[in-house]
Protein backbone atom coordinates (compact mmCIF):
# COMPACT_ATOMS: atom_id res chain seq x y z
CA UNK A 1 0.00 0.00 0.00
CA UNK A 2 2.90 2.07 1.05
CA UNK A 3 4.59 2.24 -2.54
CA UNK A 4 0.94 2.59 -3.85
CA UNK A 5 0.61 5.70 -2.61
CA UNK A 6 4.00 7.28 -3.19
CA UNK A 7 4.03 6.10 -6.71
CA UNK A 8 0.96 8.64 -7.21
CA UNK A 9 2.82 11.39 -6.76
CA UNK A 10 6.31 10.16 -8.12
CA UNK A 11 7.66 12.60 -10.59
CA UNK A 12 8.41 11.50 -14.41
CA UNK A 13 11.71 13.65 -14.70
CA UNK A 14 14.17 14.68 -12.31
CA UNK A 15 14.25 18.26 -11.94
CA UNK A 16 14.52 20.76 -9.25
CA UNK A 17 10.87 20.83 -8.93
CA UNK A 18 10.81 16.76 -8.50
CA UNK A 19 13.18 17.04 -6.29
CA UNK A 20 11.58 19.57 -4.09
CA UNK A 21 7.87 16.84 -3.88
CA UNK A 22 10.47 13.75 -3.45
CA UNK A 23 12.49 15.49 -0.70
CA UNK A 24 9.61 17.58 1.09
CA UNK A 25 6.16 15.82 0.29
CA UNK A 26 6.83 12.12 -0.31
CA UNK A 27 8.38 12.24 3.05
CA UNK A 28 4.63 13.54 4.48
CA UNK A 29 3.07 10.95 2.57
CA UNK A 30 5.04 8.24 4.28
CA UNK A 31 4.35 10.00 7.83
CA UNK A 32 0.63 10.32 7.26
CA UNK A 33 0.12 6.80 5.84
CA UNK A 34 1.98 5.37 8.97
CA UNK A 35 -0.45 7.04 11.20
CA UNK A 36 -3.66 7.04 9.47
CA UNK A 37 -4.01 4.35 7.38
CA UNK A 38 -7.48 4.57 7.20
CA UNK A 39 -7.49 8.11 5.70
CA UNK A 40 -5.65 7.70 2.61
CA UNK A 41 -8.13 9.80 0.80
CA UNK A 42 -7.41 12.55 2.48
CA UNK A 43 -3.66 12.66 0.53
CA UNK A 44 -5.46 14.16 -2.36
CA UNK A 45 -6.43 17.16 -0.65
CA UNK A 46 -3.03 17.43 0.78
CA UNK A 47 -1.47 17.17 -2.86
CA UNK A 48 -4.00 20.02 -3.82
CA UNK A 49 -3.01 21.80 -1.52
CA UNK A 50 0.99 21.88 -1.52
CA UNK A 51 0.79 21.63 -5.97
CA UNK A 52 -1.23 24.95 -5.44
CA UNK A 53 0.85 27.08 -3.09
CA UNK A 54 3.54 27.48 -5.57
CA UNK A 55 0.57 29.67 -7.87
CA UNK A 56 -1.05 30.96 -5.09
CA UNK A 57 2.90 32.67 -3.53
CA UNK A 58 3.22 33.51 -7.06
CA UNK A 59 0.09 35.33 -7.13
CA UNK A 60 0.88 36.75 -3.40
CA UNK A 61 4.35 38.19 -4.30
CA UNK A 62 3.79 39.17 -8.15
CA UNK A 63 6.77 36.40 -8.85
CA UNK A 64 6.90 33.45 -11.61
CA UNK A 65 6.07 30.57 -10.29
CA UNK A 66 9.79 28.80 -11.09
CA UNK A 67 11.26 31.58 -8.89
CA UNK A 68 8.53 30.24 -6.14
CA UNK A 69 9.88 26.60 -6.56
CA UNK A 70 13.65 27.51 -6.35
CA UNK A 71 13.27 29.28 -3.31
CA UNK A 72 11.15 26.01 -1.99
CA UNK A 73 13.52 24.02 -3.25
CA UNK A 74 16.25 26.46 -1.66
CA UNK A 75 14.18 26.36 2.32
CA UNK A 76 12.96 22.49 1.64
CA UNK A 77 16.07 20.46 0.40
CA UNK A 78 19.38 22.64 1.00
CA UNK A 79 19.42 24.92 4.33
CA UNK A 80 20.56 23.00 7.03
CA UNK A 81 18.52 24.98 9.08
CA UNK A 82 15.10 23.67 7.85
CA UNK A 83 16.38 20.21 8.28
CA UNK A 84 18.06 21.05 12.23
CA UNK A 85 14.41 22.37 12.57
CA UNK A 86 13.08 18.71 11.88
CA UNK A 87 11.92 19.68 7.78
CA UNK A 88 8.18 19.70 7.36
CA UNK A 89 7.55 17.25 10.32
CA UNK A 90 8.11 20.08 12.89
CA UNK A 91 7.52 23.20 11.12
CA UNK A 92 4.47 25.05 10.77
CA UNK A 93 4.10 25.97 7.28
CA UNK A 94 3.48 29.93 7.90
CA UNK A 95 6.85 29.95 8.61
CA UNK A 96 7.97 28.67 5.82
CA UNK A 97 5.77 30.94 3.73
CA UNK A 98 7.61 33.99 5.50
CA UNK A 99 10.52 32.41 4.48
CA UNK A 100 9.63 32.34 0.62
CA UNK A 101 7.77 35.73 0.86
CA UNK A 102 10.95 37.42 2.52
CA UNK A 103 13.07 35.99 -0.27
CA UNK A 104 11.04 36.50 -2.81
CA UNK A 105 10.04 39.93 -1.89
CA UNK A 106 13.73 41.08 -1.02
CA UNK A 107 12.63 43.34 1.38
CA UNK A 108 14.33 46.71 3.47
CA UNK A 109 12.23 46.05 6.01
CA UNK A 110 9.88 43.39 7.58
CA UNK A 111 7.41 44.40 10.68
CA UNK A 112 5.92 41.05 12.39
CA UNK A 113 3.78 41.23 15.68
CA UNK A 114 4.16 38.21 17.55
CA UNK A 115 7.32 35.99 18.58
CA UNK A 116 7.16 33.47 21.37
CA UNK A 117 10.12 31.37 21.20
CA UNK A 118 10.90 32.61 17.75
CA UNK A 119 10.31 30.19 15.30
CA UNK A 120 8.67 32.84 12.47
CA UNK A 121 11.78 34.94 13.43
CA UNK A 122 14.36 32.92 12.54
CA UNK A 123 12.76 32.11 9.16
CA UNK A 124 12.11 35.39 8.50
CA UNK A 125 16.00 36.62 9.73
CA UNK A 126 17.22 33.46 7.46
CA UNK A 127 15.51 34.79 4.66
CA UNK A 128 17.16 38.43 4.93
CA UNK A 129 20.68 36.80 6.11
CA UNK A 130 20.11 35.18 2.29
CA UNK A 131 19.15 38.39 0.94
CA UNK A 132 22.13 40.39 2.40
CA UNK A 133 19.94 42.93 3.23
CA UNK A 134 16.92 44.23 5.27
CA UNK A 135 15.57 44.63 8.85
CA UNK A 136 12.40 42.53 10.90
CA UNK A 137 11.15 44.22 13.68
CA UNK A 138 9.06 42.45 16.02
CA UNK A 139 6.76 43.22 18.29
CA UNK A 140 5.76 40.61 21.27
CA UNK A 141 4.59 40.76 24.75
CA UNK A 142 6.63 39.46 27.49
CA UNK A 143 5.70 36.44 29.48
CA UNK A 144 2.22 37.43 31.06
CA UNK A 145 -0.96 36.02 32.48
CA UNK A 146 -3.25 36.06 29.28
CA UNK A 147 -7.15 35.58 28.80
CA UNK A 148 -7.26 33.50 25.79
CA UNK A 149 -10.97 34.47 24.85
CA UNK A 150 -13.46 36.61 27.18
CA UNK A 151 -14.52 34.37 29.69
CA UNK A 152 -12.37 31.81 28.82
CA UNK A 153 -9.06 29.84 30.17
CA UNK A 154 -6.30 31.93 30.89
CA UNK A 155 -2.83 30.76 29.37
CA UNK A 156 0.30 32.04 31.68
CA UNK A 157 4.11 31.74 30.85
CA UNK A 158 4.26 30.84 27.59
CA UNK A 159 7.33 30.40 27.27
CA UNK A 160 9.52 27.77 29.16
CA UNK A 161 11.26 28.80 32.62
CA UNK A 162 14.22 30.92 32.70
CA UNK A 163 13.58 31.58 28.61
CA UNK A 164 13.11 34.65 26.85
CA UNK A 165 11.12 35.95 23.52
CA UNK A 166 12.77 34.45 20.52
CA UNK A 167 14.84 32.70 22.71
CA UNK A 168 15.75 30.22 19.92
CA UNK A 169 16.92 32.80 17.14
CA UNK A 170 20.46 32.12 16.78
CA UNK A 171 22.83 34.69 17.53
CA UNK A 172 24.08 34.52 14.05
CA UNK A 173 21.10 36.17 12.83
CA UNK A 174 20.18 38.50 15.61
CA UNK A 175 22.14 41.41 13.95
CA UNK A 176 19.26 42.27 11.37
CA UNK A 177 16.97 42.06 13.92
CA UNK A 178 15.17 44.46 16.28
CA UNK A 179 12.68 43.17 19.29
CA UNK A 180 10.17 45.41 20.73
CA UNK A 181 8.34 44.18 24.28
CA UNK A 182 4.96 45.47 25.03
CA UNK A 183 1.36 45.71 23.74
CA UNK A 184 1.46 45.97 19.91
CA UNK A 185 -1.62 48.13 20.42
CA UNK A 186 0.85 51.12 21.78
CA UNK A 187 4.34 49.73 20.01
CA UNK A 188 2.76 48.94 16.53
CA UNK A 189 1.53 52.69 15.46
CA UNK A 190 4.55 54.29 16.89
CA UNK A 191 6.83 51.84 15.15
CA UNK A 192 5.21 52.13 11.78
CA UNK A 193 4.94 56.30 12.01
CA UNK A 194 9.31 56.01 12.97
CA UNK A 195 9.32 53.24 9.89
CA UNK A 196 7.39 55.74 7.50
CA UNK A 197 6.74 52.38 4.84
CA UNK A 198 7.63 48.75 5.25
CA UNK A 199 7.58 46.04 2.37
CA UNK A 200 5.97 43.16 4.27
CA UNK A 201 3.82 43.31 7.58
CA UNK A 202 3.11 39.90 9.47
CA UNK A 203 0.37 38.96 12.46
CA UNK A 204 0.94 36.32 14.28
CA UNK A 205 -0.02 37.76 17.51
CA UNK A 206 -3.49 37.85 19.45
CA UNK A 207 -5.93 36.43 17.30
CA UNK A 208 -9.37 37.66 18.44
CA UNK A 209 -11.19 39.39 15.41
CA UNK A 210 -11.32 42.54 16.87
CA UNK A 211 -7.66 42.41 17.65
CA UNK A 212 -6.42 41.61 13.88
CA UNK A 213 -8.61 43.94 12.22
CA UNK A 214 -6.64 46.62 14.40
CA UNK A 215 -3.19 45.35 13.02
CA UNK A 216 -4.19 45.46 9.74
CA UNK A 217 -5.66 48.90 9.87
CA UNK A 218 -2.73 50.20 11.39
CA UNK A 219 -0.55 48.55 9.10
CA UNK A 220 -2.02 48.94 5.41
CA UNK A 221 -1.25 52.56 5.19
CA UNK A 222 2.76 52.13 5.88
CA UNK A 223 2.98 49.05 3.61
CA UNK A 224 4.36 50.20 0.44
CA UNK A 225 2.70 49.54 -3.28
CA UNK A 226 2.81 45.87 -3.96
CA UNK A 227 3.50 45.24 -0.41
CA UNK A 228 2.68 41.61 1.34
CA UNK A 229 0.70 41.58 4.32
CA UNK A 230 0.77 37.47 5.70
CA UNK A 231 -1.24 36.54 8.69
CA UNK A 232 -1.64 33.37 10.84
CA UNK A 233 -4.57 32.00 11.70
CA UNK A 234 -6.96 33.06 9.45
CA UNK A 235 -9.64 30.11 9.45
CA UNK A 236 -10.80 31.36 13.21
CA UNK A 237 -13.49 34.27 11.79
CA UNK A 238 -13.21 36.40 8.45
CA UNK A 239 -11.03 39.48 9.59
CA UNK A 240 -8.53 38.95 7.14
CA UNK A 241 -11.24 38.35 4.02
CA UNK A 242 -13.50 41.05 5.49
CA UNK A 243 -10.22 43.65 5.73
CA UNK A 244 -9.80 42.80 2.09
CA UNK A 245 -13.32 43.64 0.88
CA UNK A 246 -12.70 46.81 2.97
CA UNK A 247 -9.69 47.89 1.36
CA UNK A 248 -11.07 46.75 -2.17
CA UNK A 249 -7.76 43.91 -2.61
CA UNK A 250 -8.11 40.59 -2.73
CA UNK A 251 -6.45 37.77 -0.67
CA UNK A 252 -5.23 34.34 -0.78
CA UNK A 253 -6.09 31.72 1.53
CA UNK A 254 -3.29 28.95 1.61
CA UNK A 255 -4.92 25.17 2.05
CA UNK A 256 -1.87 23.84 3.52
CA UNK A 257 -4.06 21.03 5.25
CA UNK A 258 -7.54 19.57 4.08
CA UNK A 259 -10.52 21.91 5.30
CA UNK A 260 -9.04 24.21 6.53
CA UNK A 261 -7.16 27.83 5.22
CA UNK A 262 -4.99 28.91 8.40
CA UNK A 263 -2.69 31.52 6.65
CA UNK A 264 -3.38 33.82 4.38
CA UNK A 265 -2.56 37.08 2.59
CA UNK A 266 -2.87 40.11 0.61
CA UNK A 267 -0.37 42.38 -1.83
CA UNK A 268 -1.56 46.01 -2.05
CA UNK A 269 -2.66 46.72 -5.41
CA UNK A 270 -2.74 42.90 -6.55
CA UNK A 271 -5.32 42.25 -8.87
CA UNK A 272 -7.64 39.08 -9.11
CA UNK A 273 -6.34 35.83 -8.24
CA UNK A 274 -5.99 34.03 -11.29
CA UNK A 275 -3.56 31.58 -13.74
CA UNK A 276 -3.00 34.96 -15.93
CA UNK A 277 -1.06 36.97 -12.64
CA UNK A 278 0.74 33.73 -11.90
CA UNK A 279 3.20 33.36 -14.79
Amino acid sequence: MRDEVESQFKPRAMGKGPLLMMRSFLPFVARFWSRHPTKLGQLHEYWQGYRDRYREIAYLTGQPVECVKEICYELECQEPHFQELNGLKGVPMHHMLGYVTVRLMQPEVVVETGVAEGFSSWFILLALQQNRHGILYSIDLPNQDVELFPGGPRQTEILPDGKQTGFIVPKNLRSRWQLHLGDAKELLPRLLQTLNKIDIFIHDSWHSYDHMMLEFQIAWPYLRKDGVLLSDDVDLHTALPDFAAKVGCPCVLFNFRPRSKAVGGMRKTAGPFNDANCH
